[in-house]
């Protein structure tokens, strides 16, 4: 079996010592390609260039990164996007409205119509995902810049999600997949500028948590073991992107990122499904979230995605995840998107700064 062991270039062969059954091993694959070309910058002189194509140790998927000139983010005036945000005088989750135009749940749900704690605020979606899909409002304030995403809103918003989780699944007595997501600020995707989660119980877990799902019974069949163990085991031994514990709650630079700048997934160890999740996983994950949101300000990164990726039944062998991945523009003066065709069309991720760098930068804001 043959693998790049970390960042060391040279391929190394994995032997089993004598009387180990030949086991699967957690595999970083890097296939490093160079471009040779006569560079203008150089007075045309022959410059060759390395690019990277990635493999995911799970789901074998690959990645690529390349093109490591340095981008600069321009400070955004959250101010003033927030007003442009409020110039036709309505958001439907500011305090004054929400409890007006959106529905509430039917009383087998809950009969407080909907699920509240702290100021976090969970009502149907009116344009819902699935049989069951609301939408989490995080704050009572209508601009919530990253700096004031505090622990304690995180967690209410998170709690209060997995409330109504909790409310489905005794309703029903199966759950499927709780997914959580978050497109905070506009180059996220968010329609409404107002903080809030997509929060829905499905049967389908969409196909990237499939093909997470499918590598995690794998790795179980032909080694015994958990993928997930094994992984942050790797992770830590190598520490090249592994970024520290936050209570229950491990944190690591993904090896491929789905974004062009970085991602972060935090690993509740030995958590399965939503409803597996404690207060304290929970509030593990909303402080671990606080050196990550201030690795982005530093940087000028005002917005990112977020997904929870749970099991439904522990035969998923899936570790509850959520993976946090920061958006930005290729080319801020003319409002670049961060999507191209690769990414869009191929369904490639395509990274334009080293993991193993980001990680390096962001590890020391853990401690």
């Amino acid at each position: 079996m043959e693998r790049y062991d970390g960042s060391v270039n040279i391929c190394a062969t994995v032997v089993p010592n004598i009387g180990e059954v030949d086991l699967l091993t957690i595999d970083f694959i890097r296939m490093k390609k160079h471009t040779h070309f006569l560079d203008p910058r150089k007075n045309f002189q022959e410059t060759v260039i390395e690019s990277e194509i990635r493999v995911d140790p799970l789901t074998q998927s690959t990645g690529r990164i390349a093109h490591f000139s340095k981008l600069d983010f321009p400070a955004i005036d959250v101010e003033e996007l927030s007003k442009q945000s409020l110039a036709g005088g309505f958001c439907p989750f500011c305090p004054n409205n929400v409890e007006s135009v959106t529905p509430k749940f039917p009383s087998d749900i809950t009969k407080q119509g909907r699920f509240r704690q702290g100021e976090a605020v969970v009502f149907p979606n009116l344009s819902p995902y699935d049989a069951h899909s609301a939408v989490t409002v995080v704050s009572r304030n209508h601009l919530v810049p990253m700096q004031d995403l505090t622990a304690t809103r995180l967690t209410d918003a998170l709690e209060a999600s997995i409330q109504y989780f909790r409310a489905v699944h005794q309703r029903d007595k199966h759950l499927g997949y709780g997914l959580i997501n978050w497109n905070y600020f506009p180059m996220a995707g968010a329609s409404l500028l107002h903080p809030h989660l997509q929060v829905f119980a499905t049967d389908t877990p969409g196909n990237y948590l499939k093909l997470e799902i499918e590598g995690s019974r794998a790795y179980r069949q032909q080694t015994g073991r958990s993928f997930w163990e094994d992984f942050l085991a790797e992770e830590k031994r190598l520490n090249e992107r592994y970024l520290g514990d936050t209570g229950s709650v491990s944190w690591v630079v993904n090896f491929i990122p789905f974004g062009f700048i970085f991602d972060v997934t935090a690993v509740f160890r030995e958590r399965l499904t939503v409803l597996d999740l404690t207060h304290d996983d929970v509030f593990s994950f909303a402080q671990g979230m606080q050196p990550v949101l201030r690795y982005m300000q530093d940087h000028h990164i005002y917005s990112f995605n977020l997904a929870l990726y749970p099991s439904a039944t522990p035969e998923d062998d899936v570790w509850v995840h959520a993976r946090i991945s920061a958006r930005g523009s290729f080319n801020p003066a003319v409002h670049a998107a961060d999507v191209g065709a690769i990414r869009h069309m191929y369904n490639e991720p395509f990274a334009m700064f080293y993991p193993e760098q980001v990680a390096e930068e962001m590890r020391p804001l853990f401690f």
